[in-house]
């Protein structure tokens, strides 16, 4: 058996915390890093069904993506709950992390760095789009160029296929012809003001986001950059497991519950 520390080194030889943005919550975040660890599911967001899912496989450990707390907030437009306590979706969560003797590890901003296997380049891959090659790059997202010109509407449809998502829509000209984009994961095109002029100072000529503030969109017409909106959680499509890592190995055997992964979480069970 192994504890929830065994299995953190494994994930932070691959992805080490201090690769992510400084303050960012990263680590353990519920529960006891010592206990024995029966079993692991990989989540975006840990919210009440991935953490019953997880319990009902007999699962003891969850490594998410995103916290597991809504933040307080006091606000002059109205009148809400005053402590983390009164949050009924922290509550929630809470008792059934405490309930079934789960400990959390948060892995965010470290694996969206992360090259090749983290979410930024792992969206990416996800479009299945032929030939692309990268010509500019940050740390969290890349400008990529496409082997010839398609359409915005024609980018759209690999993203469709690819994240599994038919909702996404297209702000701007659906018809332009575009040979570079980049893809701004999670809440990027609506948390980071100027990400998408960055982008285009790089050369982007169209943008895939995931969460939307209009403000940025309409900033992003106004540079005459189109925009395909997806959500945030499809634009996090999957975590590699550190088996499928090189350079790193879990600390024991372990085997999938389901051969399928079901969307947003993957369980792992050690043994």
């Amino acid at each position: 058996m192994y504890t929830g520390r065994d299995i953190a080194k494994v994930l932070e030889l691959i992805a080490p915390l201090e690769s992510g943005v400084p303050g960012d919550e990263l680590g353990f975040i519920f529960g006891d890093p010592d206990q024995q660890v029966t079993g692991v599911g990989c989540t975006w967001c840990a919210h009440a069904r991935s953490i019953q899912l997880c319990a009902d496989q007999g699962l003891n450990m969850i490594i998410c993506h995103e916290g597991i707390r809504m933040p307080e907030q006091r606000s002059p437009w109205y009148d809400g709950p005053k402590t983390a306590e009164e949050i009924v979706s922290n509550r929630v969560q809470s008792e059934l992390l405490t309930k079934h003797k789960m400990v959390v590890y948060r892995s965010h901003s470290n694996w969206d760095a992360l090259p090749g296997n983290g979410v930024a380049d792992q969206a990416v891959a996800a479009l299945q789009i032929e030939g692309l090659k990268t010509v500019a790059r940050q740390k969290f997202f890349s400008v990529q160029e496409i082997p010839r010109p398609m359409t915005v509407r024609e980018l759209k449809s690999y993203v469709d296929r690819g994240l599994d998502y038919t909702s996404c829509r297209i702000f701007g000209d659906s018809t332009k012809l575009v040979r570079r984009f980049s893809f701004l994961i999670g809440g990027f095109g609506e948390n980071q003001f100027h990400m998408p002029q960055a982008a285009r100072d790089m050369g982007a000529e169209a943008l895939i986001i995931g969460e939307m503030s209009e403000f940025i969109v309409i900033a992003a017409l106004e540079m005459g950059i189109p925009v395909i909106e997806t959500l945030h959680s499809v634009r996090n499509p999957r975590y590699q497991t550190p088996s499928g890592t090189a350079g790193a190995s879990p600390p024991g055997p372990s085997r999938p519950l389901h051969p399928q992964r079901r969307r947003h979480v993957r369980l792992e069970q050690v043994n």
